[in-house]
């Protein structure tokens, strides 16, 4: 180790110290201060600690370590009177050069403060580039973050994966891991969590209000008969922005056919009560409706929740954006759509044999 360039060779990282940015700092990745007022000093502390990938000093502060640097987050970089940054980069040759011989990296740097959180534990990376860092901890099935701070609640947290659709696992609001069907648009950002599912034959196990606590086979993810508990339900979708209902996805896929997406602001649906009466209409906003091929987007519509489970009856249209032809009348009761089916049309995928699946999704756009 040579104090004077501080080009550390032998271990894999260095700091040139005629490259320091003065009167700058990265804002928002100071984890550990300390007294001590050299370049020098203050590059061994940040060389030592297995997390740091730069430091700065400032007059008031000192000496400052950062989880991260300027090549990750250049925007992080603004302008601090006094203060000075540097940044400890691997000396990528000489790495590349130990690979090929065989030589194993020793750790010489620690871990403090138990920085990895529930129960995460600590992964030595080799560098490839300057945004590389030095160790990362792996997370306990349960929890994401770089610290591994944050439970999983959603399938929100599995979007920057591999993104193919499956079971995946989060925790509830009592740290209890389930399993849930998590479905990654391919043709946007967006992001779902199943919650319930069930076929047509079905129907009188799934009449509840979602508003209801009624669970159904919760903790095994299936399309026929499936629904989780209210606390449940709840939890992923404060994890959530919005939701959507579909048709026969585990046959079909994703098919905008026979199709519901609203915002969670604009109708929550586990709180939704409808005030529909035969002579009141109320229009409730949504992204995006398709009833048997009449749709529209960003518009209102008639939805209803109250003792039975959320749905449409696409016969009655008065006074909203959403028109729809063809609609099947049972006597005294309209089309449902989306749910509840007292009065069946077998031209909606939800409803065209005993078989066709229902099912509600909570998600959000991951960008």
């Amino acid at each position: 180790m040579l104090i004077g360039f501080l080009a550390l060779v032998q271990s894999q990282y260095m700091i040139d110290k005629t490259k320091v940015l003065k009167d700058k700092v990265l804002y928002g990745y100071e984890y550990r201060n300390f007294t001590m007022t050299t370049v020098d000093e203050c590059f061994l502390q940040c060389y030592e600690n297995c997390f740091c990938m730069a430091f700065q000093m400032c007059p008031n502060t000192q000496c400052q370590l950062l989880s991260s640097n300027q090549f990750q987050f250049p925007s992080a970089l603004v302008t601090t009177e006094g203060c000075s940054y540097y940044d400890i980069l691997p000396d990528l040759q000489q790495i590349k050069k130990m690979n090929a011989s065989g030589c194993n990296r020793v750790s010489v740097c620690q871990f403090h403060d138990h920085l990895c959180q529930n129960n995460g534990s600590y992964v030595a990376l080799t560098p490839t580039d300057h945004t590389t860092p030095r160790y990362k901890c792996q997370c306990l099935t349960g929890y994401t973050g770089s610290l591994c701070q944050h439970a999983i609640k959603s399938c929100l947290a599995y979007s920057n994966g591999s993104r193919v659709p499956g079971n995946y696992q989060v925790l509830d609001d009592n740290m209890k891991p389930y399993e849930v069907f998590c479905d990654f648009d391919s043709s946007s950002n967006k992001v779902w969590t199943l919650v319930s599912s069930y076929q047509l034959q079905n129907k009188v196990n799934f009449d509840k209000s979602y508003s209801k606590n009624w669970p159904v086979n919760e903790d095994t993810p299936r399309w026929d008969e499936y629904r989780l508990s209210k606390p449940r339900m709840q939890s992923v979708q404060n994890d959530s922005s919005k939701f959507r209902v579909t048709c026969k996805y585990d046959t079909d896929g994703l098919n905008y056919t026979d199709y519901l997406e609203a915002r969670n602001e604009h109708v929550d649906v586990l709180n939704f009560v409808d005030q529909q009466t035969s002579s009141t209409v109320v229009c409730s906003f949504v992204d995006y409706v398709n009833i048997r091929g009449d749709d529209c987007g960003f518009c209102t519509m008639i939805l209803y929740q109250n003792v039975y489970t959320f749905h449409a009856d696409s016969s009655r249209t008065d006074g909203c954006d959403f028109q729809s032809t063809g609609a099947e009348k049972c006597g005294g009761i309209g089309e449902d759509n989306f749910g509840l089916y007292n009065c069946v049309n077998p031209a909606h995928r939800c409803s065209s044999s005993a078989d066709a699946t229902t099912q509600l999704w909570f998600g959000t756009d991951w960008l």
